[in-house]
Formats: C-alpha cells, structure tokens, sequence
C-alpha cells in the first residue's frame, strides 16, 4: 500500500477508505491494543506472540504508572499511543491490528472492536475519546468504535 503506484483506496472496518485513513485506523487500533491489554490477547496469532505483547504491555503499565498522580494535564496515555520499537512486539500487535481491520463488513468490524471499546472506555475515557477523533480515525473506524 505505501509503494509509489500503490492503490488509492483499501478496506478498513469493512468499508473501503482512503490508503491513508487505513494508516490513521492502524495507528489508532495499536493504541487501542496497548492500552486495553489483554483484552485482545485472544486475537494473537500464536501464544509466543501473546507473550510478547504480555512483556511489551507490561513496559508500557511502568511507563505509565508515574504519570497517573502528576498534576495538571496528565499524559499516562501517551506510552500507549507510541509505535513499538521491538520488531517482534511490533509484527505481534500490527497482526492483532490488522485482523480487526480486516471485518467482512461493519457489523463484523463493530463485533470485533466491541471488547476493546469497552475495556478502552472503562480504562481510559480521555484516550477513548481521543481517539475517535476524525483525525485519528476514519468514519468507518469511529463507527466501529463508537460508544454504545
């Protein structure tokens, strides 16, 4: 999808979107991922892969853990929105990110999502909102991971 050349449009949440709305998704989704961690633990394609993610969750809770008791505008959100910098963590939550975003159609893609969207309200309602900003997510995506 990132070659010169490469298609306009792909499909994300079962509706097709912009290449670049599809990246937006992605992005969101791995956040999502981190920070509701283990909800999608089910989603791994391998136990080793879950593990990974177990380990790469956890480094992120540490991170995390000072900034909830900092006054004013807290961050704590943000070791959960950085892109992982393990290659296998990586390759782990992108293959959970993109297995969400590859629902048949909207309703599949609204199954899938829902027991994050909950987790991910529950856990961290700023991050939730956040990310179902336009900017962050495409329609189809903000559908998907609308409140219920």
């Amino acid at each position: 999808m990132l070659a010169a050349g490469g298609p306009e449009s792909t499909t994300s949440a079962g509706t097709p979107v912009p290449v670049a709305h599809y990246f937006a998704d992605l992005c969101a989704v791995v956040a999502m991922i981190f920070r509701t961690w283990p909800e999608a633990r089910p989603y791994a394609g391998t136990s080793f892969l879950a593990a990974a993610l177990d380990t790469e969750h956890a480094s992120r809770a540490a991170q995390a853990q000072p900034m909830l008791n900092t006054a004013g505008k807290r961050k704590a959100s943000k070791p959960y929105t950085a892109p992982p910098t393990d290659s296998l963590a990586a390759g782990a939550v992108l293959h959970i990110a993109t297995r969400l975003l590859r629902a048949a159609d909207p309703y599949e893609a609204r199954e899938l999502m829902a027991p994050l969207v909950h987790r991910l309200r529950d856990a961290d309602r700023a991050l939730s909102v956040y990310l179902r900003r336009a900017a962050w997510m495409s329609t189809p995506m903000r559908t998907a991971a609308g409140d219920w």
